[in-house]
């Protein structure tokens, strides 16, 4: 039984291992601070802890990197995480994805004193269209909640108008009159002065 496991986990080991060089990028050092990756040209700015690995950095790159101005690396229980950042002063993305920003990063999403280092892009490529061509989920939303700003500015051209002085009139099952005296199953007993 135990045999059985073992050569279905490292089947499982070996079919993880394919799938990660299929997807490995290719990344060649031309000096220790230079280095293309896919082609790209990349300049390693800072190295804490000495941080930077080429094979981890080739099986952990994706393509959706290369739209950032700089890719963040840092180590957490032995693996290896990218991040991006936009350059300071972009207009691009929220505040928080600015280079201008990374302490705070480093501060809030890592462990203390990890390992890191820091990728500068020097050829930053616009993002691809998505295979929706290039429809936003959220664009839909946008929308109807502007519909909902633009008639909630719209004046009211009628009113409803309630008659609140006209009674319905009720029926006779409700009435006070006639409800059955019950009899009372209890006796009130006052007090002798």
């Amino acid at each position: 039984m135990n045999s059985e496991k073992k050569e279905r986990r490292e089947a499982q080991l070996a079919k993880k291992a394919e799938t990660i060089k299929a997807f490995a990028s290719e990344v060649v050092l031309q000096s220790p601070t230079q280095m293309l990756i896919d082609g790209r040209p990349y300049i390693l700015e800072k190295n804490y802890r000495n941080g930077f690995e080429v094979k981890k950095l080739e099986e952990r790159f994706s393509n959706i990197l290369t739209k950032y101005d700089y890719i963040v690396g840092d180590w957490g229980y032995e693996q290896l995480r990218l991040r991006g950042f936009y350059a300071a002063g972009s207009n691009k993305g929220t505040p928080t994805q600015s280079i201008e920003r990374l302490q705070d990063y480093l501060y809030e999403y890592c462990n203390f004193g990890c390992a890191y280092f820091v990728l500068r892009n020097l050829d930053v490529q616009p993002p691809t269209p998505s295979h929706n061509g290039g429809k936003n989920k959220k664009t839909g939303h946008k929308r109807r909640t502007q519909n909902r700003k633009e008639k909630s500015q719209k004046a009211y051209t009628a009113q409803r108008v309630y008659d609140i002085n006209k009674k319905q009139p009720r029926s006779k099952k409700y009435t006070t009159d006639q409800v059955k005296k019950r009899k009372r199953r209890f006796t009130i007993r006052q007090k002798n002065k």
